[in-house]
């Protein structure tokens, strides 16, 4: 209860809107009506921001905590955290992170904790928010006291207190000084330790902090024990004891007639200590079954908020599944309504260009008929022309295949004679015979029917000429009447006659040509051009 009034100190952010301090006061006095208060608020309130969700979660959570609830307390603080993270607060979630810390000492442990008190105090730090920074320091050295760190510790409280210049006889002073205290308790340097507890209790003295000074007296009259002034330990403990029966609160009683058994046990007066400890018992009992109340009246508000959260999304899932149904609804009649005037529509268009579409049909499909007839005629008279010019074609090429191949035997024939009769006759006769065999082998070379053959072979074999060049090979006229000639299929007799060479010769024609045309061992020539 003493920790959360010190975070109270600070949570005090937004008074206008739900009076924080209000809840702070109560949350002191009567933390569960407190707690219920809160609760109500969220049932009830539709129009909360982020950051009152967040503070009143947070608020709830260490409330929580403070019932002994820790599994509720945390789903509570890490919903608050979701909120305030969504917000410019960075106090209110240092807040948070230290509510945090103090229940991870209790459900983790002091490493997990001490990661959430540093994280508070990075916040504070860039905020420049010194007592913040101050009050996380004290529950950091805090959670280097429970490390037995105590060098640590001591280091962290000195920290907070050189924070807490500007701010003398504050009430977190007396927290950094209580922190001191149980160090130096912790440590048996007594003097220190009282010192420290000496002016924590003056500091609350001063404030009128009935709350905290039972605890103060306590520390104190433990101290004054352990250095073995019995009477002033009791003084002190029956000072608790008096504070706390005023205050009316039951734990700081059963800590200060604790204190006084040990008291009476030290003076040897057994049957007193036992007298004490036997009211604690009973006190035990109380506290328990007060305890007991809270947390069963705080878990029906947890379940019955839960529950009221639950019927509430169920209802508002009801009421988006009805707006989409009805919305749907509309929707499905007005596509309805439209498809049916639209079949309508296109129904009655329908009936009354079906009658012109169908007629139109039929003379379209007339008119296709004759088309069809005309264009198959067409196609029978062009097949049958084209025929006779191809067959025509053949046959004048063939007539001029063979009268080429007649000729070069006449004159191969002529030619032999005349080789004959140079070995019987005169000289002259020698001379003008030696004159015609030269122009006999000039015709053979300069044959002018090349022409006429080459026009009628490339109506037959359309593109033979230029297909067999594509590549850019360069046949001469020789070459390219030696291809034709392969390219109609005759025999190497029947060429060699027409183009008046030697059977060697054209061994030789054949082998330039394959060379030309880029034509592999093994490949056939006559297959090659063929296939052109």
């Amino acid at each position: 209860m003493a920790i959360l009034l010190l975070f109270l100190s600070f949570l005090n952010l937004d008074e206008s809107a739900f009076q924080w301090s209000k809840y702070e006061s109560q949350a002191l006095q009567d933390p569960l009506n407190t707690y219920q208060e809160l609760t109500l608020l969220l049932e009830k309130s539709t129009d909360l921001n982020q950051l009152e969700l967040g503070q009143i979660q947070s608020l709830r959570g260490k409330l929580l905590f403070d019932f002994g609830l820790y599994q509720e307390a945390t789903l509570t603080l890490y919903e608050a955290e979701e909120y305030l993270s969504q917000t410019d607060c960075g106090k209110c979630l240092a807040i948070n992170h230290n509510f945090l810390g103090e229940l991870y000492y209790r459900v983790k442990g002091p490493d997990e904790s001490l990661e959430r008190h540093q994280k508070a105090l990075s916040i504070y730090e860039a905020n420049k928010d010194q007592k913040g920074f101050a009050q996380t320091m004290g529950f950091i050295g805090t959670m280097y006291e429970k490390h037995g760190d105590y060098p640590e510790a001591i280091q962290s409280q000195f920290s907070a207190l050189r924070e807490l210049k500007g701010f003398p006889g504050d009430r977190l002073e007396a927290f950094i000084f209580e922190n001191l205290g149980s160090i130096y308790e912790d440590l048996e340097m007594y003097d220190s330790s009282k010192f420290y507890f000496s002016k924590a209790l003056q500091i609350n003295l001063d404030l009128n902090d009935k709350i905290h000074l039972p605890g103060n007296y306590n520390n104190l009259g433990d101290i004054a024990r352990k250095t073995g002034d019995l009477e002033e330990g009791f003084r002190l403990s029956q000072k608790a004891l008096d504070q706390s029966l005023e205050l009316g609160s039951l734990s700081q009683q059963k800590s200060a007639l604790v204190d006084l058994s040990k008291t009476y046990a030290l003076r040897g007066d057994f049957n007193e200590a036992y007298l004490i400890l036997d009211k604690v018992r009973k006190l035990d009992e109380e506290i328990f079954t007060e305890e007991t109340a809270k947390q069963i009246s705080i878990q029906e508000a947890q379940y019955d908020l839960r529950i009221k959260n639950a019927q509430i999304q169920q209802l508002e899932k009801e009421a988006t599944f009805q707006s989409q149904f009805r919305t749907l609804l509309v929707f499905l009649l007005l596509l309805i309504v439209g498809i049916a005037l639209l079949i309508f529509n296109r129904q009655k268009l329908k009936i009354r260009t079906g009658k012109a579409l169908v007629d139109q049909q039929a003379k379209t499909l007339q008119i296709k008929e004759r088309l069809i007839a005309t264009e198959k005629e067409n196609i029978n008279l062009l097949e049958a022309r084209m025929s006779l010019e191809v067959e025509s074609q053949s046959k004048a090429l063939t007539a001029q295949t063979v009268h080429l191949l007649e000729k070069n035997q006449m004159l191969e024939e002529i030619r032999q004679k005349l080789k004959k009769a140079l070995d019987v006759d005169v000289k002259d006769q020698k001379k003008r015979i030696r004159h015609l065999i030269k122009q006999i082998d000039y015709n053979f070379s300069q044959d002018t029917d090349w022409e006429d053959f080459k026009s009628s072979f490339e109506k037959v074999h359309q593109d033979f000429f230029r297909s067999i060049s594509k590549s850019g090979i360069d046949l001469s006229p020789a070459e390219m009447k030696l291809a034709s000639l392969i390219r109609m299929n005759l025999s190497s007799k029947e060429i060699s006659a027409t183009l008046g060479i030697s059977l060697e010769s054209l061994r030789i024609s054949r082998y330039r040509l394959r060379k030309k045309l880029g034509l592999q061992k093994g490949e056939s020539l006559q297959n090659y051009i063929l296939c052109i």
